[in-house]
């Protein structure tokens, strides 16, 4: 790995309440380059509410977050952006923007300076999107929208010699398992490249084969944070998420499958 890339984010026992409820309760973790870690859990865990932390769009009432070693607070919202994307649940498709110029605009951190456009190319080209350049965002499929999005939010980090950190807040939802398997391959790369990266997940199984480490959160609470393999268990899985989950086929070999069953 580059030593010139950036060694990552970390949350220190961060803390949230909203609406006097109790959201994030003392979580503390680490998004390392070179690292893909996923978080998952039931929903109403507090999922994409951390996420909202790590980037600095809310501040946390106890706990600190610090990106590349500095608090993330300290960061003016262009250097933030250079160093930290995220890609979230609620993107906004822009009407009147075509594909290319919606990649585009994951640039607008870097100034005039930098070649956005070919940046852009390079990313329609990684999510075979290039065919879509062209097209009005307002005519694309949730699916394409979501590739799109993360097409954008990869260009916000590509700077040659330089790591960043990637956080994805549920970014399959709404794909295909073809799509699914390609998006996350992305991110795998990106993770390889050096960037730190983050994704907030539901499937269990794109989780095991996509994720490096894995945070296993409930009601705010981090229970358990690891490596995947130790992680993805299925007494681990049963007891989080309240239902029986079993493993099917070998323990070992590629055809091992976790799979949910009713209580």
């Amino acid at each position: 790995m580059n030593n010139t890339f950036a060694p990552g984010l970390v949350a220190e026992a961060v803390t949230l309440t909203r609406d006097a409820r109790r959201i994030l309760d003392g979580v503390s973790l680490e998004v390392k380059p070179g690292r893909l870690l996923a978080v998952i859990g039931p929903n109403g865990a507090g999922k994409s509410s951390l996420l909202s932390v790590l980037s600095g769009l809310w501040k946390a009432d106890r706990g600190e977050v610090r990106l590349d070693g500095k608090a993330i607070g300290d960061y003016g919202p262009r250097e933030r952006a250079r160093r930290c994307a995220v890609m979230r649940q609620d993107n906004l498709r822009p009407a009147g923007m075509s594909v290319l110029e919606a990649v585009e605009l994951g640039r607008l951190a870097h100034g005039a300076a930098d070649d956005a456009r070919a940046v852009a190319r390079g990313q329609l080209a990684q999510m075979d999107l290039s065919d879509l350049a062209a097209r009005d965002c307002a005519r694309l499929s949730g699916g394409e929208w979501q590739r799109v999005a993360f097409a954008r939010t990869a260009a916000q980090l590509a700077s040659p010699g330089r790591g960043g950190v990637l956080l994805l807040d549920e970014p399959v939802s709404s794909l295909d398992p073809a799509h699914q398997h390609q998006l996350l391959g992305a991110a795998r790369r990106l993770a390889a490249a050096g960037h730190a990266v983050l994704a907030i997940l539901h499937d269990l199984n794109l989780t095991a084969q996509y994720a490096d480490e894995v945070a296993l959160l409930v009601a705010g609470r981090l229970t358990v944070c690891g490596p995947a393999a130790q992680i993805m268990q299925p007494a681990v899985l049963s007891d989080a998420y309240g239902c029986r989950v079993v493993a099917v086929g070998s323990a070992d070999g590629p055809a091992r499958a976790l799979v949910s069953l009713p209580d």
